[in-house]
């Protein structure tokens, strides 16, 4: 049997201001990255000598 427990958050406006920077930040990251390894992937069909994208170095950048 699964149980699941349901919170709802109630944020005064300090709170929520904090989320929507934190929502804002993993979004920012999450389409830089993606785009950042597009890039280097079609570089890499372009010119096979080019290492393959891969998420350790994206992180290291």
């Amino acid at each position: 049997m699964l149980t699941a427990h349901q919170i709802r958050l109630d944020p005064n406006n300090v709170q929520a201001r904090y989320f929507a920077r934190a929502a804002g930040t993993a979004r920012f990251a999450y389409n830089w990255a993606l785009e950042e390894w597009t890039r280097q992937y079609q570089a890499h069909l372009l010119d096979p000598k080019l290492p393959t994208p891969n998420e350790a170095a994206l992180r290291r950048q």
